[in-house]
C-alpha cells in the first residue's frame, strides 16, 4: 500500500480540519487577551470594589446570614448595618442634647428658686409633731436614693467620659476611672432593682389617684389662685413622680439593664444596640425628672427633709400641704406611720430647713 500517495490525495480533508482548528483555538486566544481599554475598566472597578464582590456585599446590606463553624449567636452575620444607627445616635445627638437636659434642668430649677423662693408656712409651726414616714420607709428611701446617685454618676461618666472627662483626667487616668465605674454600676444595678420593687410595694397604695389631684394639677399645686389645693398623703406632683418616674421608668431601666447586664441568652447585636438606646433614653428622663424631686424634698418646700430624714412633721406642716391626710388623721380614717400616737408633742419646734 501507498502511505505517502493516502497522505497526498485522501489525507487533504484531515489536514485542512487540523489546519481550521489551529486557527479557531489561536483567534480563541487571541480573543481573551484583554484590551487596554478593557484592562483598564477592570483595574477601576478593582479599585472602587475589591474582588468584584458586589453580590457578597449586597447580600451583607441585606442582613443574609452566611455559613460559619463559629456556633454563638449572629456568627453568620458579617456586617450589622443597624449598628451604623447606634454609633450615630451615641456620636451625634445623645452626648450634645443629654448635656444640655442635664444642666439645663437644674439650671432652670435653680432660676426659679432664685425668683420664686421655697415654699413656705403660713401659718406658726405648733410643735406638735406627726410622724410621717416610719424608720423602715426612711432606710428604704435612702437605700434607693443612694443607688440612684451612684448609678447616675457612674453611668454617664461611661457615656459622656470619651467627650468631657477624658479631657478632664486624661486619658490614663479616665481608663482607670471608667473601670471602676463599670464595676461599681454593675454590681449596684441589681441592688437598686430589688429596692425599687420594694419601694413600689410599700408605697403605691397611698400614691392612688384621687378626685381631689385633677384640682391639685389644675392649680398646679398652689402656683395659681390662692393657698395650696387638697392633697393626700402624697400630692398630685408626688404622684406623678412616683408612676412615671419610680414605676415606669424605673422598670424600663430595670429590663433594658438586664439585657445589657445579662447578655447570656442569645441577644443578637440588634437587640443589645436597641437595649442601649432605651436604657440610656431612660436614665436621661429619670434623672431630668428626679431634680424636681431633689427640688421640692429639699430647698424647694421647708419642712420637707425633715419628714425623711428624721420622719415627722409639724402639725402646721401637715395642715397646710397635705390637708385631707391631716383631716383622715384627726377623723382616725388614717394613722402615723408604726401608730404612734396623734399629734405627739415636742419639747419646741425645729426651724425647719
Amino acid at each position: 500500500m501507498n502511505t505517502g500517495a493516502l497522505i497526498s490525495t485522501g489525507g487533504k480533508p484531515l489536514v485542512r480540519w487540523l489546519l481550521l482548528a489551529t486557527m479557531l483555538l489561536l483567534a480563541a486566544v487571541a480573543s481573551a487577551q484583554p484590551s487596554p481599554a478593557r484592562a483598564a475598566a477592570e483595574a477601576a472597578q478593582q479599585q472602587v470594589q475589591p474582588g468584584n464582590n458586589s453580590p457578597f456585599w449586597t447580600d451583607i446590606e441585606a442582613m443574609r446570614r452566611g455559613f460559619t463553624q463559629v456556633q454563638t449567636i449572629d456568627a453568620g452575620v458579617l456586617v450589622n448595618p443597624g449598628g451604623e444607627l447606634w454609633r450615630k445616635l451615641h456620636e451625634g445627638p445623645f452626648p450634645f442634647w443629654g448635656a444640655i437636659w442635664l444642666v439645663g434642668v437644674p439650671g432652670a430649677i435653680l432660676l426659679f428658686w432664685f425668683f420664686a423662693g421655697p415654699m413656705k408656712l403660713h401659718s406658726t409651726e405648733t410643735g406638735r409633731l406627726i410622724r410621717r414616714f416610719a424608720s423602715w420607709e426612711r432606710a428604704l428611701h435612702w437605700t434607693a436614693a443612694t443607688c440612684f446617685l451612684i448609678l447616675a454618676v457612674t453611668g454617664f461618666t461611661l457615656f459622656f467620659g470619651k467627650y468631657y472627662v477624658e479631657a478632664l483626667l486624661t486619658y490614663p487616668v479616665y481608663s482607670w476611672v471608667a473601670k471602676a465605674a463599670v464595676t461599681l454600676h454593675n454590681f449596684t444595678a441589681p441592688v437598686f432593682a430589688v429596692t425599687l420593687v420594694l419601694l413600689f410595694a410599700a408605697f403605691v397604695k397611698r400614691n392612688l389617684w384621687g378626685v381631689y389631684d385633677w384640682g391639685w394639677l389644675r392649680r398646679l399645686g398652689g402656683f395659681i389662685g390662692k393657698g395650696e389645693p387638697p392633697s393626700g398623703f402624697f400630692n398630685a406632683g408626688e404622684k406623678l413622680w412616683f408612676w412615671f418616674g419610680v414605676t415606669a421608668l424605673g422598670l424600663v431601666m430595670i429590663v433594658s439593664g438586664a439585657v445589657l447586664l445579662l447578655p447570656v441568652y442569645n441577644q443578637t447585636r440588634d437587640v443589645l444596640a436597641a437595649a442601649d438606646i432605651v436604657h440610656l433614653s431612660a436614665a436621661l428622663l429619670l434623672v431630668g425628672a428626679s431634680f424636681g424631686h431633689v427640688y421640692m424634698g429639699t430647698i424647694g418646700m421647708r419642712g420637707a427633709l425633715r419628714a425623711m430624714r428624721e420622719g415627722v412633721v409639724d402639725e402646721t406642716w401637715a395642715k397646710e400641704h397635705h390637708s385631707v391626710w391631716h383631716d383622715d388623721l384627726l377623723a382616725g380614717r388614717a394613722h402615723e406611720a408604726s401608730d404612734a400616737p396623734l399629734l405627739a408633742p415636742t419639747a419646741a419646734p425645729e426651724n425647719p430647713r
